[in-house]
């Protein structure tokens, strides 16, 4: 009896070591596994981190190099009028002389009429004064020609100066898809706007068209998911307290960690989730509190 009670308790001890070794076991590989999906989350953020590095460092050089060409077109422009205007103040000294000469020429000439035929000694002034007056007028044409041709490549660069620092930046501004407004924004549910319910942001329909729908501002994509209410939808972080969300979407193009610029496609329209129309609904938060996107328009 005192043997089978032994072998019994042995082996409940062998029992209850086994369950908790596989106990164990069982929680060292979960760790590890958690482990290693951290490490590879840890990766993909480095990767993002560094491109984003990259990439504003050739927006900041970008930036440096169109502000000198802005530079240097200014100058130039300033110099080429500043050389116009000293041109146009020789013109004005010469035609003036000219005037005086052809007073002279003419007394002259009518001192002589009665006795010989008029061989004006002034001619050679008046034509040499003349020629100066040709070639000044074509030197100002030629001048209004590189004014005009410099001053439309100084639009050209103050153009892309604009709309390089509009592709970064990171204040929410326009609208994410082309279509109408048919809900506003009515945080507080007042029955006098729209259709009277909370509404924390707007609604754009695009009439039953499946449209492209592009990030307002440059950001990095921190949800990009399904939800119940809001069917397929992706937020993205702008910095500075600035998120936005596109929500009822037919499909997400960006998943969590990507990085975008004003203008990139992120998704396109739908009416997943509680909807009842192919439409976007766009959302703007500063700070965690809910704005106005008429405003940032």
């Amino acid at each position: 009896m005192a043997i089978c009670i032994a072998a019994c308790v042995l082996i409940g001890s062998c029992g209850i070591s086994l369950g908790s070794y596989l106990s164990a076991k069982n929680d060292l590989m979960a760790s590890q596994q958690e482990l290693q999906q951290i490490e590879r989350t840890n990766r993909k953020l480095e990767q993002n981190s560094k491109a984003l590095q990259n990439e504003n460092n050739d927006y900041t050089q970008n930036i440096e190099d169109l502000q000198n060409k802005a530079a240097e077109l200014e100058q130039k422009i300033n110099e080429l009028e500043s050389m116009k205007n000293n041109l146009n103040d020789q013109l004005n000294n010469i035609s003036t002389s000219d005037s005086a000469s052809t007073e002279i020429y003419n007394a002259v000439a009518s001192c002589f009429v009665e006795s010989q035929p008029a061989t004006p000694s002034f001619t050679p002034i008046v034509t040499t004064s003349f020629n100066k007056v040709t070639s000044l007028a074509a030197q100002l044409e030629r001048i209004d020609s590189r004014l005009s041709e410099t001053g439309t490549s100084f639009s050209e660069v103050a153009t892309n100066v604009t709309e390089t620092l509009s592709a970064y930046s990171d204040i929410p501004s326009g609208m994410p898809v082309n279509g109408i407004l048919s809900t506003k924004f009515n945080p507080n549910g007042l029955s006098s706007i729209s259709d009277g319910r909370v509404h924390k942001g707007i609604d754009i329909s695009t009439r039953s068209r499946i449209l492209p729908i592009t990030a307002t501002a440059a950001g990095t994509v921190i949800e990009s998911s399904y939800h119940n209410e809001f069917g397929y939808y992706v937020v993205i972080d702008h910095g500075n307290g600035f998120t936005t969300r596109y929500a009822h979407n037919t499909e997400n193009l960006v998943t969590a960690g990507d990085i975008v610029k004003k203008g990139d496609t992120i998704a396109t329209t739908g009416s997943t989730g509680q909807s009842t129309g192919i439409h976007c609904h766009y959302e703007v938060s500063l700070n965690g509190v809910y704005q106005d996107p008429m405003d940032y328009q």
